[in-house]
Formats: C-alpha cells, sequence, structure tokens
C-alpha cells in the first residue's frame, strides 16, 4: 500500500525546490542568506537564482542528479513523519521506492527536531519559539535494485521524528519519483466530503475544485477515485449548475451568510441531509487557498491506516503564506484566556531544522478551516458551529471538540493570503466579538479584569496609531456582545455586516505621493521599550505636518507625525489614518461607558450566552436561520 509518494515542485501550486529535495552542489554553487524579514528583494533574487538551477536540472518529468552530488529528503514534503504513523496508525514495516535510473549510494537518517522557546516576554502575551538543531543518527537500511529503481527497506521503524534519505551520485542519476510503502492490512473504510466555502471568487473555487477533479476524482489510478465528492457552497450564488464537469462535484447556492454559514450548509447537506451515510470525514476548505490535491491523498491514506483509539481525531492542514510559498504562516493554535497562540510561525521551510522541529507535538486546541479533516461523527443535530458570520467560528468548534486532539503532519497544507492582504477595520469588530462568544462556556473563559486589560491594549495601540475605525469596531463589537445572546439570534447578520463596511479605510496606491520607503517595500519591527513610549508621550503634543509610512500590521508608531500611511507590500496599496484629538476624546468617552458596564454585566451575560449555545448550535436554529425550512 503507497501511503506517501514523492513529489516535485509545481508551478501553480509551489515551486520553491528546497522545499521537496535539497542539492548539495546547488546550495554550495549559490549560497544564499536566509532572513526573517518580511520582503527583502535581494535575498529573493538570490533564491530566485538558486530556484533557477534547481528547474534548469528537470527535463522529462526526472531530476537529473549529476555524479557526485548528493541529495538530501529532509524536506517538508518529501521526508517521512514516522513518529506520528508510528503512534496513531498500524504501520508495522516501512519501504521507500525509488523510481531512479543510474548507479547510487543511499543513507538513511532519523532527526529529531529541537524547538528553543523564548522566555522574553512581549507585549502581546505570546510565547516565541525558534528551531534549534536536531538530533541526528544514521538508521540501517537494506537496499535492493529492483525493476524500475531501488527498494530502500527500513529493516526496524521504532523512531521519533522524521526519517529520510540521502542519494549520492555516483555517475549521472535520474530521479523520476518514488513512494513510501507499507505491507500492513487493516484499513479503515475512508470517504470523504470535500466542503468549501465561497463568495464570488469564481476564479479561485474553479482553479481548485477542477485541480482536485483532474488530479483525485477523474483519475482512475488515484486511490481516492471512488472515496471523495465535493460540495461547493456558493454564498454568493454566481457560479452556474454546470460550472464543474463532473457529477461528484455539487454546487449548492446558499444565503451570504458568512463562511460560518457556507461551511455549516455544506456540514450539513453533506452529513446531516444525506441519507446515503456515505461520508466518514468532511473536510473544511476555504476557496482562496491554493492545494496540492496529494495533500487530500495523504489525508487519505492516513486516516485509512489510523488507531480506533484515534479515530475520533481531527487531521489538521497547516498554513503556508501565498506570496511567500516557503513560510509557514501556522502549524496549529491555541486559544486561552484572551491569548491566541500560533504555533511555529514564520518558519521557513526549506530549513531542514525547522522541517524537524515542526514534528513537535504542540498542545494545540483549534486548526484553522482552510483545511480541517473532521469526523462525521462530530457534525450532529445537536452540535453544529456558531453563526457568528466570519472569524472565530473554527476556534470555537474545535475547542468544543478538542477532546480527541488535532494531528498535524509535514506535507499536510494548504497556501492562503495572510494578513495584511485581508487587513480590514470589521474584522476588529468580529474578533472581539466572536471570541467573547466563544470562550462564554469554556473552562478557559477570561475574567472581566483580563478582558478589560486585552481590550484596552489594543484600544490604546489602535488609538496612538490615529486607526479609529478600528476603534469604534471595537466598541460596537462590546455593545453587541453585552446586548446579550437574544438580540445576536434575533439581528440580521448581513445588514449588520453591511453597515460595518464603512468603517472600512479607503485603500490608495502610492505612486505620485511623497511617501519614502513605500516603493521599496517596509520592513516592521518591534519597538524597542524606550523609543516605544517616547512615541508614545508625543501624542500628547501637537503633531508636524508629516507622514509616518510603516507597514499595514502597523508594529511601527508615528512620532509626532501628523498622518500615518499604512502601507500593504501584497497589494502594493495603502490607507492614510490622521490624528484627531476629537475623536480620540470622543472614543475615551464611549470605552469608559462600556467598561463600566463590562464590570456590572459581565458575569450576568456571560452566563446567559452559556446557556444560549446550544439553542444557536442546533440544527433548528441552522434551518431557519439559512431558510432551509
Amino acid at each position: 500500500m503507497v501511503i506517501q509518494k514523492l513529489l516535485f515542485p509545481k508551478e501553480e501550486v509551489c515551486n520553491e525546490w528546497e522545499m521537496f529535495y535539497q542539492s548539495k552542489s546547488i546550495k554550495k554553487e549559490h549560497p544564499v542568506r536566509i532572513s526573517r524579514n518580511r520582503f527583502v528583494s535581494e535575498e529573493s533574487d538570490n533564491l530566485s537564482i538558486r530556484n533557477a538551477l534547481y528547474e534548469k536540472r528537470f527535463e522529462d518529468e526526472a531530476f537529473l542528479i549529476p555524479e557526485g552530488d548528493k541529495v538530501s529528503l529532509q524536506t517538508y514534503f518529501n521526508s517521512f513523519s514516522i513518529g506520528k504513523w508510528r503512534k496513531y496508525t498500524g504501520i508495522s514495516n516501512l519501504k521507500l521506492h525509488l523510481d531512479i535510473t543510474g548507479k547510487v549510494k543511499v543513507e538513511a537518517f532519523n532527526a529529531i527536531g529541537n524547538i528553543l522557546n523564548d522566555e522574553k516576554e512581549h507585549f502581546d502575551g505570546k510565547k516565541r519559539c525558534y528551531y534549534n538543531k536536531p538530533t541526528r543518527n544514521k538508521v540501517p537500511i537494506r537496499t535492493e535494485e529492483v525493476t524500475g529503481g531501488l527498494d530502500i527497506t527500513f529493516p526496524n521503524i521504532d523512531y521519533n521524528g522524521i526519517i529520510y534519505v540521502v542519494v549520492e551520485a555516483q555517475e549521472d542519476t535520474k530521479l523520476f519519483g518514488g513512494e513510501y510503502i507499507t505491507d500492513t492490512k487493516d484499513t479503515n473504510d475512508v470517504d470523504f466530503a470535500l466542503c468549501f466555502c465561497t463568495y464570488k471568487r469564481k476564479k479561485d473555487i474553479t482553479a481548485n475544485v477542477n485541480r482536485i477533479v483532474r488530479d483525485i476524482i477523474a483519475n482512475p489510478d488515484s486511490s481516492v477515485n471512488n472515496h471523495a465528492e465535493v460540495f461547493v457552497v456558493d454564498n454568493g450564488k454566481t457560479l452556474d449548475a454546470d460550472t464543474f464537469d463532473s457529477d461528484k462535484v455539487h454546487i449548492i447556492p446558499n444565503k451570504n451568510v458568512g463562511g460560518a454559514g457556507g461551511f455549516t450548509r455544506g456540514m450539513i447537506e453533506a452529513v446531516l441531509y444525506n441519507d446515503s451515510n456515505k461520508f466518514s470525514h468532511v473536510i473544511l476548505m476555504d476557496d482562496d487557498i491554493i492545494i496540492e490535491p496529494e495533500v487530500i491523498v495523504r489525508n487519505y491514506a492516513f486516516m485509512q491506516l489510523l488507531k480506533e483509539d484515534y479515530s475520533d481525531a481531527m487531521i489538521g492542514g497547516e498554513l503556508f503564506e501565498l506570496d511567500r510559498r516557503y513560510l509557514q504562516f501556522e502549524a496549529g493554535a491555541r486559544y486561552e484566556g484572551t491569548i491566541i497562540q500560533s504555533y511555529n510561525q514564520n518558519w521557513d521551510m526549506r530549513l531542514p531544522d525547522s522541517v524537524s522541529a515542526n514534528e513537535i507535538e504542540n498542545p494545540i486546541n483549534y486548526n484553522g478551516w482552510w483545511y480541517s479533516c473532521i469526523p462525521a461523527g462530530f457534525i450532529r443535530e445537536d452540535n453544529l458551529p456558531i453563526p457568528v458570520f466570519i472569524h472565530r467560528d473554527d476556534v470555537e468548534y474545535g475547542m468544543r471538540n478538542e477532546e480527541n486532539g488535532t494531528i498535524l503532519l509535514n506535507g499536510l497544507c494548504v497556501w492562503h493570503p495572510q494578513y495584511p492582504n485581508k487587513a480590514s477595520a470589521i474584522m476588529d469588530y468580529y474578533d472581539i466579538r466572536n471570541e467573547l462568544i466563544c470562550m462564554c462556556d469554556k473552562k478557559e473563559a477570561p475574567t472581566v479584569e483580563e478582558i478589560i486589560k486585552y481590550v484596552a491594549g489594543r484600544v490604546i495601540g489602535k488609538l496612538l496609531r490615529y486607526r479609529y475605525n478600528e476603534v469604534y469596531c471595537i466598541i460596537k463589537a462590546l455593545k453587541d456582545y453585552y446586548r446579550g445572546p437574544e438580540h445576536f439570534m434575533e439581528s440580521d447578520p448581513i445588514m449588520n455586516h453591511e453597515g460595518l463596511s464603512r468603517y472600512n479605510y479607503d485603500y490608495k496606491k502610492p505612486e505620485g505621493m511623497d511617501l519614502p520607503g513605500a516603493d521599496n517595500g517596509i520592513v516592521g519591527k518591534e519597538m524597542a521599550l524606550g523609543n516605544y513610549m517616547k512615541s508614545a508621550l508625543s501624542w500628547l503634543v501637537p503633531a508636524k505636518d508629516v507622514i509616518c509610512v510603516t507597514e499595514a500590521v502597523d508594529i511601527e508608531l508615528p512620532y509626532r507625525a501628523r498622518k500615518m500611511f499604512f502601507y500593504d507590500e501584497n497589494r502594493k496599496m495603502g490607507f492614510f489614518a490622521e490624528k484627531s484629538y476629537r475623536d480620540a476624546i470622543r472614543i475615551m468617552t464611549e470605552y469608559t461607558k462600556i467598561t463600566a458596564l463590562m464590570l456590572r454585566k459581565h458575569s450576568e451575560i456571560t452566563k446567559r450566552w452559556a446557556l444560549k449555545k446550544p439553542d444557536f448550535t442546533s440544527l433548528e436554529y441552522w434551518e431557519e436561520y439559512l431558510g432551509l425550512q
């Protein structure tokens, strides 16, 4: 049974060669210093040159390994997560078949990752963790020349971390691919409902679904060929019924009730309204991701061999940035109190040490719905998501069903646009309101004092940066939460969302503006405490008629600048925010009032939310909400 194929880069998915293969001679020929800065054009140019050296070797579906070169599979996509396969599945043996021509020497290694936690206290209360050198040991293997290549058998698979091979060419050699294989026979029945939620993103959703249809559903050689169907919930009602050329792709027109409504509709149609009870798992995916279909195939093989003790576990997809496809944005997260801790953030997965460390399991309690594989047994009439329109629905549902945990694996991932690409003022509304709803019935729920401190930090930071629209959204979020769950259940989410849109900023292209730094990209960094206090205190004195230019992630403070221009390098656009004592005084007056309300009402209102949550996570409520009755 093939449980993991070796992958090559694809231009339309991910063309970062060193996430797949690492050539010693190419790295030596063109060394590159990899930085942690967000946009460094010189580094990008150098990496493009090195990537081109790999591309040059790839011809006729084969990768050339010249005599004397060593190629390592200690990579994100082509190493093997032996520790997790041993822990969670029933595999008892393992072999790697290399489809290769030429004389080679092969060595195998086991690498156990190492993470360093930064003990320094950061302003946002989050921990910082970094990868370090792994423990690495050579492992015994048996090699055998066979028809079509070379078989590498691992006599012992009692390892943690990852295992991988290094291939040294003793003559010019061509590598056509390969696969990890096990003879383990006991398998589970697995069928996937692949559920997308989309809203007026026809180009994105058609690209993803057509890729899945081509590589899996319409591919007779795929192991998932007869074990997956696609459900596209169309919140914008813009897709024609014949958009996709497959009877296994179902388009479901839906009310525009945000991602929460779209994903829940997909769950309902695939599980609760499906009389065949065919699907064992539902995989939720965003419409604007890029997915490698082999991720679904690997997920399928893992579920086939999953031990019964872990049959209720979720499988999560790690998240990578779309603009820098080697950079991991998140490998699971934990929400506790007022802190959302994203793990392994900004890790460069072209680096072997990060690949090893990424396999270490963190205490996550949810995984984002950019890719989340959920057992169908969780999707019950009394256990549906919260109807919060967008944001934190995945957090709350993951926490509510965290008992059996979420499993992550190297090589299971998607690419997705990241902040600041999606920056908008109204996200602060959904952040605050939905986090309070999410935590109302959790044992990790923050106290009112913790909430006030948390919100105050956000409010002050935005006031100092003149981002008053976002503070208005925060105040409205607090008001709506403390109106109670009855108001929430009676309000129209579409009208509410449209009303909030007036707070969004007007993005402009910087051409023709005197904005030094914007044309070349801006790198934000955490300010030293002394500079931060100096800039913060300068807010009290009159501003100079200058503009401070910074990233849209709003790290920098304006030292006596009248205006700030928040520049989004991805979009090559930005927006202005201007200092206003009038707005600041109005906000502080409103904020003082809402803080007093929180102190008086928090305990009572939160109990009401906790008691009502089962009502609005029920099928009966959702059928009325979606107009299905």
